[in-house]
């Protein structure tokens, strides 16, 4: 056999962590809100993660075991889109859900912020809220199931007394229903570095 000349100094792959997030409605905390540009629209993305329970900071140990494994692919999951108006049909829905959003999160934390002037997205870190999750099928790179999707944001009344509703599975067109991998346990360390976090 022929002998690998740096054997002793390549490191392992560490142990994947491929818990499914199930569909539903969790606590978050926002960890950091921004704009970027993607495909020619712009974003208001706000990153977060689960805050308590069961998955408590599923997307930051997601993220630290995906970048021990696969450092140049690594990304953090853990992110809600809500698309700026941009002089098409959609405008007054993209604002009904952009404001819908922040003042749910204003209620949340009794935060006191005026979001019809020009704002900073550190006004949202920390702030605590409720997001639900919906199943949505994937198809990519020869890889098929289903992933639970940031759906919208409630009220931390709304998730505490059960007054939502989780929508039912986005199914790929012409797809029929595929079969959800049963969950493995997984634990990992959590490292305070949100602030450098890619998505």
């Amino acid at each position: 056999m022929k002998p690998l000349s740096d054997y002793n100094s390549i490191p392992e792959f560490t142990p994947i962590d491929t818990r499914k997030l199930p569909a539903g409605a969790y606590e978050i905390t926002i960890k950091r809100a921004e704009e970027k540009n993607m495909n020619g629209e712009d974003y208001l993305c706000i990153l977060f993660d689960i805050s308590d329970g069961e998955y408590k900071d599923y997307f930051i140990n997601k993220f630290m075991s995906d970048q021990k494994n696969f450092s140049e692919s690594a990304k953090f999951k853990g992110v809600y889109r809500l698309p700026y108006p941009n002089g098409n049909e959609y405008d007054e829905s993209r604002k009904k859900r952009m404001k819908t959003t922040l003042e749910r999160i204003k209620k949340s934390n009794n935060l006191n912020a005026d979001f019809s002037k020009e704002w900073d997205g550190t006004v949202l870190k920390d702030c605590k809220a409720g997001m639900i999750f919906r199943d949505c099928e994937y198809d990519y790179k020869g890889y098929h199931g289903m992933s639970a999707q940031p759906y919208g944001i409630i009220t931390l009344d709304e998730l505490k007394t059960g007054n939502y509703t989780v929508p039912e599975p986005k199914y790929l067109k012409g797809s029929a229903p595929a079969p959800a991998p049963a969950p493995q346990e997984y634990t990992q360390n959590v490292s305070n570095f949100v602030d450098d976090l890619p998505f």
